[in-house]
């Protein structure tokens, strides 16, 4: 009878068996580390742009603080006009001189002056205000001294019109008419009338209000005043 060794196959064969289990654990290797490093792509992508759009919320943040502070300036500015507005509005209600110099005053004051004190003593007024810097208060006095004009309109020159000619003797002619020479119309002549003389600035203080967050300068005036007209 004839033996034949079968072993040589079985190892042959055993070998071929673990030469395919160490490709499918490389495979699977390989896969898993291509998955780890897609998925790790994946995450620092989403981190990038997670940060992105926090850096974007952050200068959202930023501008809404500016415009929220420029919004408060604003309203201190308001806020300032109306205490001008009120200061004026009671000075003429209280009928602290004649009417004629506070509406000239309200019109010639600057926009970024205000008063907050009106006193006179004859013929000598104290004024005391705030302005936005010391150009302002410059300003307030420049216009104070400038003197105000007037236009008073002249009357027509009389012989502007022809006499009515009277009517023809009987039997004589009637003369030629003669057409009356125009008169020039006077042009209307212009006063100038100075309510304020002697401006004098005392005193000038500069003041930091931490609700406006705005720079005042207080100033203090004294200055003659004429309610002639």
């Amino acid at each position: 009878m004839i033996k034949i060794n079968l072993l040589p196959i079985k190892a042959a064969r055993r070998r071929e068996y673990v030469k395919q289990q160490l490709i499918l654990g490389a495979v699977l290797l390989a896969g898993a580390v291509i998955g780890l490093f897609m998925w790790n792509s994946s995450m620092n992508g989403k981190i990038d742009q997670a940060q992105k759009h926090s850096a974007e919320l952050s200068q959202q943040i930023e501008q809404y603080t500016r415009a929220i502070g420029e919004v408060e300036k604003f309203k201190g500015l308001e806020d300032v006009l109306r205490k001008k507005l009120k200061i004026i509005d009671d000075l003429v209600r209280g009928k602290v001189g004649p009417v004629k110099v506070l509406d000239h005053l309200s019109q010639i004051i600057p926009e970024k002056v205000w008063l907050l004190r009106w006193e006179e003593k004859g013929g000598k007024v104290t004024v005391e205000g705030e302005a936005l810097s010391l150009k302002e208060v410059g300003r307030f006095m420049t216009v104070l001294a400038t003197p105000m004009e007037e236009t008073v309109s002249s009357a027509p020159a009389p012989g502007g019109a022809a006499a009515p000619a009277a009517g023809p003797s009987p039997g004589v002619a009637p003369a030629p008419a003669v057409a009356a020479a125009a008169t020039p119309e006077a042009a209307p002549a212009k006063t100038q009338h100075r309510f304020f003389s002697n401006i004098q600035l005392v005193e000038t203080k500069s003041v930091d209000d931490a609700t406006y967050h705005q720079t005042f300068v207080q100033f203090k005036l004294t200055m003659d005043v004429s309610y002639a007209m």
